[in-house]
């Protein structure tokens, strides 16, 4: 795909950021408390390299292809927005129209993900793939302060396994397609050259993991009850993204 086709398709799937976004989102209260984020952060163990440079360097095939310009589009997690990840797997346009129920509950997730994560990086801090090799390249433009965030756990990773589980509970049609795509919002951060690959893999089952305790948190059953019927409606209004074809390019060229 020629460049200007590229980022094109890459404005599609969502707007490219020139950098990583801030993970919590403003004034959200998530589902776990305190004592829970903790007990998650001692049974998380510590990073370790599972042969992760040479997964890494394989990765740079990717660099300016569909695959790479998803990866970019990935980078937005934060709702409303992250919702357009699962535009395809859905059949639908979901930023078409106003879902709260769904902006509050991936919101409510992501804040949950965050928390966790900065815990984890800052108890274990890990260089980037970017520090450790500063010829790679990443997809996105990093901060002077992102640059220096640990890698582990890969915190998209985590948020992309929260959401593909919740995506697979809105939709039990499409479980697999979501879960998968939950997935493909983690490797993206591995693709980007912004974390290791096994990052990547510790960042989504910790993400399964902070969904399926909220799941049992209070207030939780009644967000999903309005979340299910908003993308209910969503898939019944007929629309589709622009950016599908795009992403089944990316996809075929990644195996997936």
């Amino acid at each position: 795909m020629r460049p200007a086709a590229a980022l094109a398709a890459c404005a599609l799937m969502t707007a490219c950021a020139g950098a990583s976004p801030s993970l919590t989102p403003e004034a959200v209260t998530g589902y776990l408390p305190p004592d829970r984020i903790e007990a998650l952060a001692d049974g998380a163990g510590v990073w370790s390299d599972q042969g992760d440079l040479a997964a890494s360097e394989a990765l740079r095939a990717f660099e300016d292809t569909d695959r790479w310009w998803m990866a970019t589009a990935h980078a937005e997690i934060r709702p409303p927005e992250a919702a357009q990840h699962f535009d395809c797997v859905l059949g639908t346009r979901l930023t078409g129209g106003p879902r709260p129920a769904l902006t509050r509950i991936m919101a409510r997730l992501l804040t949950d993900s965050a928390v966790l994560t900065e815990r984890l990086a800052e108890a274990h801090p890990r260089p980037r793939p970017t520090i450790v090799d500063p010829e790679r390249r990443a997809c996105q433009r990093l901060t002077e302060a992102q640059k220096a965030g640990g890698s582990w756990p890969a915190a998209a990773a985590v948020a992309g396994g929260a959401y593909g589980e919740l995506f697979a509970a809105l939709a039990p049609d499409r479980a697999g397609a979501a879960r998968a795509m939950g997935r493909e919002i983690g490797i993206s951060r591995a693709v980007c050259a912004t974390n290791w690959p096994s990052d990547v893999e510790d960042g989504l089952r910790l993400g399964q993991t902070i969904y399926e305790q909220a799941s049992a948190s209070p207030g939780f059953t009644v967000d999903m009850e309005s979340a299910r019927l908003e993308i209910a409606a969503a898939r019944a209004e007929g629309l589709s993204s622009p950016a599908c074809a795009a992403e089944r390019r990316a996809l075929r060229m990644a195996g997936d």
